[in-house]
């Protein structure tokens, strides 16, 4: 049998068809964007009531990685395990925000 031929990736578990919940609890490194833009790097996971499951991810940002960012797993569209990448959801602007926005201008 050749060097690689056998199953490629099976050892990967990036590879598999693993859920969300696996990856939310083994995502620590993963970066974090947005569809347009990189927010950070995951640094840490906290859970919620339940102990098992993930329910806010510790994402540092900042040039330096500074500035802690707490990220609600509810606010994730998308894991890539394969790219070790988070998306997340577009955020759409709160009627008070469209207000202190035109306020701005």
């Amino acid at each position: 049998m050749r060097e690689g031929s056998s199953e490629e990736g099976s050892s990967d578990p990036r590879r598999s068809a693993y859920g969300r919940g696996y990856w939310l609890r083994r995502c620590e490194g993963f970066v974090v964007e947005t569809p347009t833009k990189r927010i950070g790097r995951v640094a840490g996971i906290r859970y919620g009531e339940r102990s098992n499951e993930p329910a806010v991810l510790e994402v540092r940002a900042g040039m330096f990685g500074r500035k802690a960012l707490l990220i609600s797993v509810d606010e994730i569209a998308e894991i890539a395990p394969e790219a070790s990448r988070i998306v997340l959801r577009e955020r759409r602007s709160s009627p008070e925000e469209d207000e202190s926005q035109s306020g701005k201008e």
